[in-house]
């Protein structure tokens, strides 16, 4: 993947309201990696784009934060979203934000480059491109009170563009505001944890390519698994949990998966003692399984 910092076709208008939020998410976890998502509009004229951040949704009461990984409240922020979509009809998903300064890492690192390109080239993603705002340093002056940097990603395109500090501007546009406020959540109990940083990315993988796989929590160890259905080329649904594993070497998830198509049938057993790094992989590779095998029950 190539890095561009110089002659991006990729200029930011964000609203000093929404730099503040960001900064005050940042103050309250200090010690932790935290985040969000950006909202508001964009223009395109040929190759360039200008988006216009004017909206910020906070991680949520259920987000889980440490100082390597972080996980946010997808239920609670669609709410929001929804919300501020009843009054601002033209409003955009344009990307996500998140904190270094906690971790001394300047840039986004391999694993941010390689979520947000798969991201930007979902089918699904609604944009051509993707908006990441990174934090990467508390200042001991007050103005600003904390540096960031701009990143785009665009579908189809390997290089990384780093907006510079000239197509940057502040403006001071009022923050989004949402037609009615969403019910509060209270935040879940939490037992201790171990970190693993693989979370953060599972989580967020799981969110854009397969929403019906959710987080949760386990009430036993305290660790998240992941739950839910996703669709086979057949058009079957297959129902599978990706379980947290703490062995003496590090962390490891297992796979359980319930498929009713008798093609398939033989594929759970594949599973059952096998072990993955994350569970992205678990879930990628029980699919394409599950895929090949339906494909050669018909005489593919």
């Amino acid at each position: 993947m190539k890095f561009m910092n110089s002659g991006s076709p990729f200029s930011v208008e964000i609203s000093k309201a929404a730099l503040e939020s960001i900064f005050d998410d940042c103050d309250n976890f200090d010690a932790d990696e935290t985040g969000g998502r950006l909202l508001g509009t964009y223009r395109q004229d040929g190759s360039s784009i200008a988006v216009s951040v004017t909206g910020v949704l906070p991680a949520g009461p259920n987000a889980e934060r440490t100082p390597t990984f972080f996980l946010q409240d997808g239920d609670y922020q669609e709410k929001m979203f929804r919300a501020i979509e009843v009054a601002h009809p033209d409003v955009e998903h344009l990307g996500n934000w998140h904190t270094h300064h906690v971790n001394g890492l300047q840039t986004l690192s391999g694993g941010d480059h390689q979520l947000y390109g798969k991201i930007v080239n979902h089918a699904n993603h609604n944009t051509n491109f993707f908006y990441a705002l990174l934090v990467t340093r508390k200042n001991s002056r007050d103005s600003p009170r904390y540096d960031v940097k701009h990143f785009f990603f665009r579908r189809g395109d390997a290089t990384v563009y780093e907006v510079p500090h000239k197509k940057v501007r502040v403006t001071d546009v009022p923050l989004l505001e949402p037609a009615s406020q969403p019910a509060k959540q209270s935040p879940k109990e939490r037992g201790a944890s171990k970190i693993n940083p693989e979370r953060a990315t599972d989580q967020q993988f799981f969110e854009e390519f397969y929403p019906d796989i959710k987080a949760m929590l386990s009430k036993t160890t305290g660790s998240p698994y992941w739950k839910g259905s996703f669709a086979l080329v057949d058009g079957t649904l297959t129902n599978v949990v990706a379980m947290e594993e703490t062995p003496d070497h590090g962390f490891a998830y297992s796979i359980a998966v319930s498929c009713q198509n008798p093609a398939a049938s033989e594929v759970p057993a594949m599973f059952k003692d096998r072990p993955f790094p994350n569970a992205r992989q678990g879930v990628l590779t029980l699919e394409r399984e599950l895929n090949r095998a339906i494909f050669r029950g018909k005489g593919g």
